[in-house]
């Protein structure tokens, strides 16, 4: 009988010993777990179907005017095709530039504006300088002070030939200043070359002046 009492005061300590470990592990684990705030999305809330060009919720009020007026522009049955490269290169310096609103390093701006065979190339120029030290933004909780463009202001419009693959092409070449809502040290003074290829136009080369 004693024998058996033993055995119980036993089994009785061994569970509840059992049941404290777990109850200890599990606070533990809980504690430890960070609790994940909402994830950085992106939704794109317009599009210029015909050109491929795209607005999403998270881009600046300044890139937002400008993108509608650009549609305008596309909208014509007749493109004016220096307003559409003067509106085309604000975009592009707009959504370049303005580093703020990206989810992180990867999350290069303005590629879309970039033509096909140039688009890889630029991309890695861009990670290996300008977007190198962005900080990943996924849940919302970079503390990194970004650059966000202000305005874009177009000095210089004129024609130009550009040469790919034994072809020569027409564009534009748009001199432009920038300027920040706060002034990082990024580039302010460049100059976007731009072609047309049938209908559309396209940057080829980001010159800083």
């Amino acid at each position: 009988m004693k024998n058996k009492n033993k055995k119980i005061i036993i089994i009785s300590i061994i569970l509840i010993l059992v049941i404290v470990v777990s109850v200890m592990v599990g606070c533990t684990f809980l504690k430890e777990t960070p609790v994940e705030g909402p994830k950085n999305t992106v939704e794109v809330v317009d599009k210029i179907e015909a050109f491929g060009y795209q607005l999403e919720d998270r881009d600046t009020e300044l890139y937002k005017t400008t993108f509608m007026e650009l549609k305008k522009v596309l909208d014509n049955t007749e493109i004016d095709y220096e307003a559409y490269a003067s509106f085309l290169a604000k975009l592009f310096l707009i959504d370049l530039y303005t580093i703020d609103n990206k989810i992180s390093k990867y999350d290069v701006g303005a590629l879309d504006f970039i033509y096909e065979t140039e688009r890889e190339k630029f991309k890695n120029k861009l990670l290996d300088t300008m977007y190198k030290l962005v900080l990943d933004n996924s849940n919302h909780e970079r503390k990194q002070e970004l650059p966000i463009v202000k305005s874009v202001n177009i000095e210089k419009i004129e024609n130009t030939k550009y040469k790919k693959e034994n072809i020569e092409l027409s564009g534009f070449k748009v001199k432009a200043q920038i300027q920040y809502e706060k002034d990082l040290g990024y580039d302010k003074n460049v100059e976007v070359t731009i072609i047309k290829e049938e209908n559309k136009l396209f940057v080829v080369n980001l010159s800083v002046l």
